[in-house]
């Protein structure tokens, strides 16, 4: 099993998302976080099944709402960097903060 750690602008990625989407519905950004959770399990368990789409960053593709995670795997850890839209430029999921 890895360890998954998530870096600080993944935690704010996430927990703007979640408050958008309350704010669109109530108990929306709880579902929200809910599939992130379940994506979190996976990673720390098959890592490896998502493929690199540049360098050493791979991707999780969320299925019910329009994000990726953005991680990289060094050693036993799982790092995620990025909770994206995939509406935003592209270019800025892969900074490492």
């Amino acid at each position: 099993m890895y360890q998954l750690v998530i870096k600080p602008r993944a935690i704010e990625m996430a927990k703007e998302a979640y408050e958008w989407y309350n704010e669109q519905q109530v108990g929306l950004g709880d579902l929200f976080l809910d599939e992130l959770e379940s994506y979190y399990d996976k990673l720390e368990e098959l890592p490896l099944v998502y493929s690199k789409i540049k360098r050493n960053f791979r991707q999780a593709v969320l299925y019910k709402f329009p994000y990726v995670i953005v991680f990289e795997i060094i050693k036993k850890e799982v790092i995620v960097y990025s909770i994206f839209h995939t509406s935003r430029n592209p270019g800025k999921k892969f900074k490492k903060k």
